[in-house]
């Protein structure tokens, strides 16, 4: 059987996909790039926003003018998604991947960057254009720097990231991309209903004072377990996901894969069906694990690495941050595994749980606004950032320590800056920016109950006035506030049940919108 009958797809030649109009503009502003002579070119597209389509895309436009096509990617689960993306565009790759059928006659080849350690042959393979998928990894592998400087010097490479940063401040991707292409940012897309919004709800973390760096810049892994894969902060999790996510499919982001299944333990006996994966995990039974994921069979999945990139489960609209780090692109690809689109789940939103203090150290992902090639500065990690004490506000204008929160000079106090503003009412935090949103649609809420509509009137009401669902989070009690009374419950309950009957909807519709402003537990 032939992968194209495998994937149960087209016949080759044939496009079957309608990309969006960014993705579109994303490959003419690259195909700009390269008529001006670029070679080395970086296309960035936030988490979900279709980065392999892209590219397979631009290997059906190569294929079709006689080109060869190197496909890089760093993980066997990328291989088969990367396989399914082209087939879906009437192209049959060859591998180069233990496992998987070579061709070494074929004009797209999907490469793994280990195997490709392994074997000789795709030297001599006649590349015109290599494609590195997640390029902020596999552009600094040995490999594909053999490849630049001697294999194909020549050849042009189109690097995809959603994450285009390195944790060592000494390496930036301009070293070795000469120009970018940049598609919506995370905000844009959300807004646009390409992705849903992520609630935000930052938790007792674990204690890290002891915890130390290594030379890259994160935090140091073993020292980093010993404070999180602890019996505490693991039992502290698993009652916040109750009290958050409870029956939403979840990713949980551990230390190791000692922490990760310490968590899936305590997951267990509480009787919630849960599963663990690592490196070790054979793919078949990761895939099977994977699979009942997205069926709801089990509810949570832990692990340290393997679901960082690539796994693709659109139904997943939960996250439980257990793993703290200072690399802002370790961070958005973990947030982004739960912000795909999943009507057919009912999915609006997605609850981020950080235990880990991500959130405060990085930031939302809605704040993600312009992406540049800046070079890699040496003299940044050997230099501690400087201010000036701002003589126009009071100061004295001495030149100071990014750090000093106050002047040793003058006596000067600088404000705190604020990443994050909590809600108390909802114990989340959210967006100064956002601040309006939660405010309309919680009066929204309340006057569907005053005026006797569907409370579901106020989620269409917002998406048509900002382009994206409302968070379920924000509901939490709109219309009669918090703590609310038994005579609250009671009343809402009521009414929710008469619109049920009017509009003949099932029991699990008043459950829904009772969990929403009384949040979980016995509602009634």
């Amino acid at each position: 059987m032939t992968l194209l009958e495998k994937f149960s797809l087209v016949s080759p030649n044939t496009v079957t996909l309608n990309l969006r109009p960014y993705q579109k503009q994303c490959i003419a502003d690259a195909y700009s790039l390269i008529r001006l002579g670029k070679k080395r070119i970086l296309i960035f597209a936030p988490t979900g926003g279709g980065k392999t389509l892209l590219g397979s895309q631009i290997a059906r436009h190569a294929v079709d003018k006689g080109r060869c096509i190197l496909f890089v990617v760093h993980r066997d689960i990328l291989v088969e998604q990367t396989a399914q993306k082209l087939a879906a565009f009437g192209i049959v790759p060859g591998f180069i991947k233990s496992g998987w059928k070579e061709d070494r006659r074929a004009q797209v080849q999907v490469a793994s960057v280990q195997t490709m350690v392994k074997r000789d042959w795709w030297r001599q393979y006649p590349a015109d254009i290599v494609i590195l998928d997640e390029a902020h990894l596999t552009a600094y592998t040995s490999v594909v720097r053999q490849m630049m400087s001697t294999v194909y010097p020549q050849a042009i490479y189109l690097g995809l990231s959603a994450t285009p940063w390195r944790t060592n401040r000494r390496e930036s991707l301009r070293d070795i991309f000469e120009g970018l292409v940049c598609g919506p940012m995370p905000y844009q897309l959300i807004d646009s209903g390409y992705l849903v919004k992520p609630s935000y709800f930052p938790v007792t973390e674990a204690d890290l004072q002891s915890v130390g760096t290594t030379v890259s810049g994160d935090f140091d892994e073993v020292q980093l377990a010993l404070a999180c894969d602890r019996p505490e902060p693991i039992e502290q999790a698993v009652r916040d996901w109750l009290r958050l996510a409870k029956g939403r499919r979840t990713l949980c982001y551990t230390v190791n894969v000692s922490h990760a299944r310490h968590l899936c333990e305590a997951f267990l006996a509480k009787g919630i069906p849960s599963a663990y994966i690592s490196g070790a995990t054979p793919s078949k039974q990761a895939n099977q694990i994977y699979t009942q994921l997205a069926a709801l069979e089990i509810q949570v999945l832990a692990s340290c690495m393997k679901l960082v990139e690539g796994l693709d489960i659109p139904s997943v609209s939960a996250e439980l941050m257990c793993r703290p780090t200072h690399s802002p692109s370790l961070y958005f690809q973990m947030l982004g595994r739960a912000l795909r689109l999943s009507p057919e789940t009912g999915k609006v939103d997605s609850v981020i749980i950080d235990q880990a203090g991500n959130v405060a150290r990085h930031g939302f992902v809605e704040d993600i606004k312009e992406i540049s090639l800046e070079p890699g500065n040496k003299k940044q990690v050997l230099e501690a950032p400087k201010k000036l004490c701002p003589r126009n506000n009071g100061g004295c204008g001495a030149m100071l320590y990014a750090f000093n929160m106050k002047c040793p000079c003058c006596g000067y106090v600088f404000e705190q800056l604020k990443k994050i503003y909590l809600v108390p009412e909802i114990g989340e935090v959210i967006r100064q920016e956002d601040a309006e949103r939660y405010k309309f649609y919680r009066q929204k809420l309340k006057e569907a109950y005053e005026n006797n509509f569907d409370p579901g009137w106020a989620a269409h009401v917002f998406r048509d006035m900002y382009g994206h669902w409302s968070p379920d989070s924000w509901a939490k009690g709109a219309i009669f506030g918090t703590p609310s009374s038994e005579a609250h419950r009671t009343s809402y309950y009521s009414h929710l049940q008469a619109i049920a009957r009017r509009k003949e909807k099932p029991d699990s519709w008043i459950q829904r919108y009772m969990t929403l402003e009384f949040g979980f537990g016995d509602l009634i």
